[in-house]
């Protein structure tokens, strides 16, 4: 039985990609329960007599939120306990890391029942910012409180806190976009030592041609469908809210720059190797910079290339692959039959 604990700020679709997770952890044939602290909380809350508004609850007095915090946490101790042993059920936690509410933050975590959970995995599940807003202004409770800054610095709070916490326990995290396959969570907990690859690719191009952008879905699609686990960095994508234009668009024009640099580079670090594929006849200087992390990094860069020559292309990259067909026989040999299905 494995554990992980699952966070997200509201808005980031963890909900719904934790559900979609579970449902097919339980189609490969494995029990999993879910806990969601957040719906736990308004239950103790009302199994102890507490009414709290709709939309009221981080307004609560700290001590108060603590205290149905810790409630909830010594029930799904109980609850992963009893179900720990040969064979039994795996364990996933959702929950906030933190809260940005009335322009201050707001702990969202206990380091005590974290260490006694004692999880195997931490993810953090984000969304574009566009995705986020749409579903924030859909809410009641979040609708109009925050502006495009606001969620931008939240979704980087979260991520930063929960890879510190994992940091802190030694635990492997990892950030999962909400667009992933779902069995991407079922795989970190069922095999954290599945190959792990990130996708590169000149995204600015991929854009500008469909038959491009469906090239490059296949291809991930039958990555995955080989074993791999692929993070793929066009499944966050941040440049739509630019293209609306406007000037709150255009006061997060840098922030949006330098996280996705930043997000893409977690990415990496998270992966065991990089697949560049590369079918532009531009090079691409965003390709080249994850080239050279990844280089930096000591991390293996395989790349499948019809495109310019360039010295420092051809640095960066541990082998060059002629066609799709020549890198997977490759993986094949270096993987096995590992993860299929």
């Amino acid at each position: 039985m494995a554990r992980a604990v699952v966070t997200g700020t509201s808005g980031s679709g963890r909900g719904e990609y934790i559900a979609r997770a579970a449902e097919a952890i339980r189609a490969s044939g494995r029990e999993v329960r879910v806990f969601d602290v957040g719906p736990m909380m308004f239950e103790a809350a009302g199994n102890l007599g507490i009414e709290i508004p709709e939309g009221k609850i981080l307004n609560l007095a700290p001590s108060t939120l603590n205290f149905l915090r810790t409630t909830v946490f010594e029930r799904i101790l109980g609850e992963v306990r009893s179900g720990a042993g040969e064979g039994g059920s795996h364990a996933i936690v959702s929950t906030h890391a933190c809260f940005r509410w009335r322009r201050h933050l707001l702990q969202a975590f206990d380091f005590y029942y974290l260490n006694l959970l004692s999880p195997d995995v931490y993810a953090t599940v984000v969304d574009s910012i566009a995705g986020m807003r749409r579903r924030l202004e859909g809410s009641p409770q979040w609708r109009g409180r925050l502006g495009l800054k606001d969620m931008l610095v939240w979704r980087d709070e979260e991520t930063l806190l929960t890879k510190s916490i994992a940091d802190f326990q030694r635990k492997p995290f990892f950030v999962i976009p909400a667009g992933h396959p779902p069995e991407t969570l079922g795989r970190l907990l069922e095999d954290p030592s599945a190959p792990k690859a990130y996708l590169s690719y000149p995204m600015t191009h991929v854009g500008e041609g469909a038959d491009l952008a469906d090239r490059v879905r296949g291809f991930a699609s039958e990555l995955r469908r080989r074993g791999l686990i692929v993070f793929d960095p066009g499944e966050v994508e941040d440049m739509e809210i630019l293209e609306e234009g406007g000037p709150e668009a255009e006061s997060v024009r840098e922030d949006i720059y330098d996280q996705t640099v930043a997000r893409d580079y977690q990415l990496i670090d998270q992966s065991d190797f990089v697949i560049v594929y590369y079918h532009s006849p531009v090079m691409s200087p965003g390709v080249l910079s994850e080239m050279a992390h990844a280089f930096s990094g000591a991390k293996d860069v395989y790349v499948v290339f019809r495109g310019p020559e360039s010295p420092f292309f051809r640095y960066y990259s541990t082998r060059i692959f002629r066609d799709e067909d020549e890198l997977f026989s490759f993986l094949e040999e270096r993987i096995g039959g590992r993860g299929r299905g």
